[in-house]
């Protein structure tokens, strides 16, 4: 049987978008990085847009008023496609929801979550997959304190030995954020270099990311959430 090969385009296109969504007026729209997937409604969100956007959020959440903004183009419905303005890495913690820390309604940001919003290829191919294919011009990427995964990985460089089964590989993508750190650091110094290690690796592992970067298109920052406090840090 003859083999068809296919572009990473070709592939994107054939997997979809699922989910969609309603909108705000925009101040201010560059759509350079819209082109894959054009809104609707034409108004597009720029990267620095987007992390306004993602702020004022935090900011209201914080101060308990929670609206869950919706920025989705109006009129369409969850099965006509999908328009996230952001994506967000983060934490797989249970306490830990993006759609709730920044106060925006579902469908409005493409989330990818593992133990320790670490990096790895399944990691960069979603978020490619968010960048090329579904246009989103801002990536955060989210710790949190208190982090489960960092706390252990702390313990295994103190301690010595193993976490066991595939929890090492978690381990061993956290560990080089923390041996870099002075030895007197804290927990919450090791959960914002992971934070930050995270952030800087999509951009060296994955060339698609970091040309969208170096044409503008796309923004990546890293950023810590307080589980007590409810505020995120940007770093």
């Amino acid at each position: 049987m003859e083999k068809t090969a296919f572009s990473r385009r070709d592939f994107l296109t054939r997997v979809g978008a699922g989910a969609a969504l309603s909108l705000v007026p925009l101040s201010f729209l560059d759509g350079a990085w819209a082109a894959e997937n054009p809104r609707p409604d034409g108004k597009e969100i720029s990267p620095a847009e987007a992390l306004v956007l993602l702020k004022e959020g935090n900011k209201r959440v914080v101060k308990g008023r929670a609206i869950r903004k919706n920025l989705s183009p109006s009129g369409k419905s969850w099965t006509d496609g999908q328009w996230p303005f952001a994506a967000v890495l983060g934490c797989a913690d249970s306490r830990v929801h993006p759609d709730e820390v920044f106060d925006i309604a579902p469908a409005n940001l493409f989330v990818v979550r593992n133990a320790g919003n670490v990096i790895d290829d399944d990691v960069l191919g979603s978020l490619e997959y968010a960048v090329e294919h579904l246009s989103v011009g801002l990536i955060v990427v989210m710790g949190h304190s208190n982090c489960g995964a960092v706390k252990a990985t702390e313990g295994i460089i103190t301690n010595g030995g193993k976490a066991g089964g595939h929890i090492d590989s978690i381990v061993d993508k956290i560990r080089p954020a923390i041996t870099a750190l002075p030895k007197t650091h804290t927990l919450a110094d090791s959960v914002k270099a992971n934070a930050v290690q995270s952030a800087k690796l999509a951009l060296s592992e994955s060339e698609l990311l970091h040309e969208a970067l170096t044409k503008g298109e796309l923004k990546i920052v890293s950023s810590v959430f307080d589980l007590k406090t409810k505020a995120v840090s940007f770093n």
